[in-house]
C-alpha cells in the first residue's frame, strides 16, 4: 500500500512538473527575457534548460473568468482617471486587453528552476498564470493576475529592460505608485 501512494505521488509530481515545463520560443522568467530580446516577463530570474524540460500536456489558454474581466476593466477607468504615467501604462493594458492580446494560462510555466507568472511583448502580447500549479499549492488571487497585468503593460509602455533587479523595481514601483 506504501509503494502504491509513493508510486501515485511520484506520478502526480511528474505531471505537475511536465506542466509547469514549457520550451517556448520565447522563454519567460520574473521579468527577464532569456535569449530572446524584448521580451518582458514576471516571476523569478533563471535561465532555460530546454534539455531538461519536459512539453506540456495542459498548459493551452484558458477563457478569462468573469471576475478577471471586471478587474481589469474597472482598473483601466482607474488608471485613465489618475492620468499620468498611470494613465500612459492603462492605455497600453487597454489595447491590449480589448484587443484580445492577453492570454490567460491555467497555471504558472517553468523556466530553467524558476516559475514564471507572466511574460510580455513589445507588440502588447501578454501571457499570464491564472493560478500556481496544479496541485493547487497556493492561490494566485485575482489582484495577483491583475499585478501581473500591470507590471507587463509597464514593461513595455516605458520600455523596462527585463533581466536587471533595477527594472523590476522600476516595473513594481510604477504599479504600487498607481494603485495608491
Amino acid at each position: 500500500m506504501h509503494h502504491a501512494q509513493s508510486l501515485f505521488c511520484l506520478t502526480m509530481l511528474s505531471l505537475a512538473a511536465a506542466c509547469a515545463s514549457v520550451r517556448t520560443t520565447s522563454p519567460a522568467s520574473q521579468n527577464v527575457a532569456v535569449g530572446q530580446p524584448g521580451v518582458y516577463t514576471s516571476s523569478g530570474n533563471g535561465n532555460p534548460s530546454p534539455s531538461r524540460e519536459l512539453p506540456c500536456t495542459d498548459c493551452s489558454a484558458i477563457p478569462m473568468p468573469s471576475e478577471i474581466t471586471r478587474a481589469v476593466e474597472s482598473r483601466i477607468v482607474h488608471l485613465k482617471t489618475r492620468g499620468g504615467d498611470c494613465s500612459r501604462y492603462g492605455s497600453v493594458l487597454e489595447t491590449s486587453y480589448r484587443s484580445g492580446r492577453i492570454t490567460l494560462r491555467p497555471f504558472m510555466w517553468r523556466v530553467g528552476t524558476h516559475l514564471t507568472s507572466g511574460e510580455a511583448k513589445p507588440n502588447g502580447d501578454m501571457t499570464l498564470a491564472r493560478e500556481i500549479d496544479s496541485l493547487n499549492v497556493g492561490v494566485r488571487t485575482v489582484d495577483d493576475v491583475l499585478f501581473s497585468m500591470e507590471h507587463e503593460a509597464v514593461h513595455i509602455t516605458f520600455n523596462l529592460a527585463s533581466g536587471n533587479e533595477a527594472s523590476e523595481v522600476k516595473a513594481n514601483q510604477y504599479v504600487q505608485a498607481c494603485k495608491a
